[in-house]
């Protein structure tokens, strides 16, 4: 019992690192994330088609290791990324340094159920494996609705239910979406739905990996009132 215990204290311990990464422990979760969401970027970013000139915010940078993946795909992007983590901030200024002296990059800190910025900010909104932590997701739909354009999209890559019931630590303050839930939060909040786009993740690193986990990208629209 004591054995399970410490295993629990350990899962707890890393699902906290994942909603809010923080100190040297914060630091190696983010680069095992790093390993782990990859795949996703990669397949989400595809999704997006981004296009030149577009103005583009990602909720929950990590640290920000893969901004350059944005800057690759298009010309005269302005990107903003957005995370809750003092050390995400920072490690995300180290490792791009030229787009922001360039002033292609803004880093701020904050949450997306209260956002920053004015209305009609954005061509695309996105995020990847964070929507789990939202404890009202209405919040933060309707901050995303506000700061997007009218056609603009917002993008939500998160794992599927099933996927996700075969990770321990997701017990400990995680929800998960099906495809239909999350449906009927965007037309809840005058998002208009789009379309779910599903992949299958290669085997997940790190000890115990995971094999078969299925994700879903969710593409809803700001359409004129």
């Amino acid at each position: 019992m004591f054995k399970k215990f410490l295993q629990q204290l350990r899962w707890k311990k890393l699902a906290r690192q994942l909603r809010k990464p923080e100190g040297r422990s914060g630091m190696e979760v983010a680069l095992r994330m790093n390993a782990a969401n990859e795949f996703l970027y990669d397949f989400t970013l595809d999704e997006m088609l981004v296009t030149n000139n577009q103005s583009i915010l990602e909720i929950g940078f990590g640290n920000g290791k893969f901004f350059y993946k944005q800057f690759n795909r298009a010309d005269n992007l302005r990107v903003t990324g957005m995370d809750i983590s003092d050390d995400m901030i920072r490690a995300a200024h180290a490792h791009n340094q030229d787009y922001l002296q360039q002033g292609l990059l803004t880093l701020v800190k904050g949450q997306s159920n209260k956002m920053p910025f004015p209305d009609s900010s954005f061509d695309n909104v996105f995020c990847i494996n964070v929507a789990y932590f939202w404890e009202e997701p209405q919040d933060h739909l309707m901050e995303i609705f506000r700061v997007l354009k009218t056609g603009g999209r917002f993008y939500t890559t998160i794992r599927t239910p099933e996927s996700m019931a075969r990770m321990p630590f997701t017990q400990f303050g995680f929800r998960s979406f099906t495809e239909e839930e999350w449906k009927l939060l965007c037309h809840l909040n005058n998002l208009s739905f789009i379309r779910s786009s599903v992949v299958h993740e290669p085997d997940l690193p790190g000890p115990g990996s995971l094999s078969g986990i299925r994700s879903l990208c969710l593409v809803a629209e700001k359409r004129q009132l």
